[in-house]
């Protein structure tokens, strides 16, 4: 990539503009804001590809990775999954529909052993709760109930491997 990109997309119903810079190869992302120097920018470095995306280093934060599937990219960022799903910015294209729907599952964030579970099947959890905790190298990272959930399914016990994007946890939304 060299100069600017400017896409649209939408996660839960809002629509957010993120604008990419190639910065003498440091990729500055800023999501809803024109200025490079706006709280909400960041710089991330290629660690490596991946089919359909990248793992990348982001400062601040850290590790991520970002995978494009059709017209959803889902970004896997300080222990939680965000699904972004992409909205036309060209006059007169028919834009894919902005998915209002919230992800019903958590997934794994990298590759490595689920070091513990912290619910069951049929729990109520609230947002924010640690649902499970993933290790890889040495480094745990806790995965979190994005809101007020109901757990479905467990999908992998404790020491079992998961790859970057398995599925850990389905729920449905609490109440």
């Amino acid at each position: 990539m060299s100069g600017t990109l400017r896409r649209h997309y939408a996660s839960g119903g809002v629509h957010h503009t993120v604008i990419l810079e190639d910065a003498h190869h440091v990729l500055r992302a800023r999501i809803d804001a024109e200025e490079s120097d706006a709280p909400q920018a960041v710089d991330a470095h290629l660690i490596r590809s991946l089919t359909n995306g990248a793992e990348l280093w982001v400062s601040p934060g850290g590790r991520a990775v970002v995978v494009r599937d059709g017209d959803r990219v889902h970004v896997a960022y300080c222990g939680r999954t965000y699904a972004l799903d992409a909205v036309s910015d060209r006059p007169g294209d028919a834009a894919p529909e902005a998915g209002g729907d919230e992800e019903n599952f958590v997934a794994s964030p990298m590759t490595g052993v689920v070091l513990k579970l912290n619910v069951a099947a049929g729990d109520d959890v609230a947002a924010g709760a640690v649902v499970c905790v993933v290790e890889a190298m040495k480094m745990e990272f806790a995965i979190e109930a994005p809101r007020d959930v109901v757990i479905d399914e467990i999908r992998y016990a404790a020491g079992d491997r998961v790859d970057i994007g398995d599925v850990l946890a389905t729920f449905r939304q609490d109440g």
